[in-house]
């Protein structure tokens, strides 16, 4: 370390062994690009993530780290900021409140130099933001509600959430297609609801040997390519990550199905007040 404070290096150390641990390439104080604000006091890389590290004796959030929060933000790096202090630092519920809102983590060096992540950081690349346009009908609160847990850093639990809600409505349209009776005869709600996977729900919307011979399916051949796309979205929630690229990579894949969720729920919302108007 050149700049770093000697008071501060251990903590910089044990960080740095902590993020080598987990397979990152770790190098001291410098700036994670040629544009960025601030040189933290470590810069750790894995696969395409970079994790950016200040250590601190008193935990601050100033105007400098600020500053890099907010150029990451803006120029949605694939990244991680944190501070880390030691475990005997005094911690303000305001600055770590600040810092939360602005997705900056907290790493906890405690005696025996065993790090951890007491709050964890946001990653500007992964950030979900939903078309305005969209219309969520009463599942506007849901939506909401999953895609702030996804972007506060519980990606896995907020796309879990999501999955459930596309399910749901996979759910709620097929039973209002029965109710009108445009399926074939023999299919009861409650085998819909009990006896039939998502899947199975999917399908049995698009398949015209569902319908009566007058109707056409009201799921089109995109939707339902749609649905069965996005469905895989809760292997990647229910199966663990092999290794850290992987886990990089999933990440990725996180972000891109959730940014897919609120869409197929708007589609699905429009689609259920469709049939419940329909005249049969």
């Amino acid at each position: 370390f050149e700049f770093t404070h000697e008071d501060l290096q251990p903590i910089g150390r044990a960080v740095a062994a902590y993020l080598r641990k987990g397979g990152a390439k770790v190098v001291p104080e410098q700036t994670v690009s040629s544009g960025a604000p601030f040189r933290t006091t470590l810069l750790g890389s894995v696969s395409e993530k970079h994790v950016l590290v200040e250590a601190q004796g008193t935990l601050h959030y100033d105007g400098a780290l600020k500053n890099l929060a907010l150029w990451l933000g803006a120029n949605r790096l694939y990244s991680e900021f944190y501070i880390a202090i030691d475990s005997e630092a005094t911690v303000g519920v305001g600055v770590l409140g600040e810092m939360k809102r602005e997705g900056v983590g907290l790493m906890v060096v405690d005696e025996d130099k065993q790090v951890s992540i007491e709050q964890g950081a946001r990653n500007p690349a992964l950030v979900v933001t939903p078309d305005p346009t969209l219309r969520f009908g009463d599942r506007k609160a849901a939506v909401g509600a999953a895609v702030k847990k996804f972007n506060n850093v519980d990606r896995k639990d907020g796309l879990r959430d999501m999955c459930e809600l596309v399910e749901g409505e996979t759910t709620r349209v097929t039973v209002a297609v029965a109710r009108k009776g445009l399926f074939n005869a023999g299919l009861s709600i409650k085998v819909i609801e009990d006896d039939k996977s998502w899947e199975d729900r999917i399908n049995l919307l698009a398949s015209k040997q569902a319908y009566d011979p007058q109707r056409t399916p009201v799921l089109s051949p995109n939707l339902r390519a749609d649905l069965v796309s996005f469905k895989t979205a809760r292997n990647l929630v229910d199966h663990p990550a092999r290794g850290k690229r992987e886990s990089v990579a999933r990440e990725r894949q996180f972000a891109e199905r959730m940014a897919q969720g609120p869409r197929l729920v708007a589609e699905l919302v429009s689609l259920h007040r469709r049939v419940r108007r329909m005249k049969v």
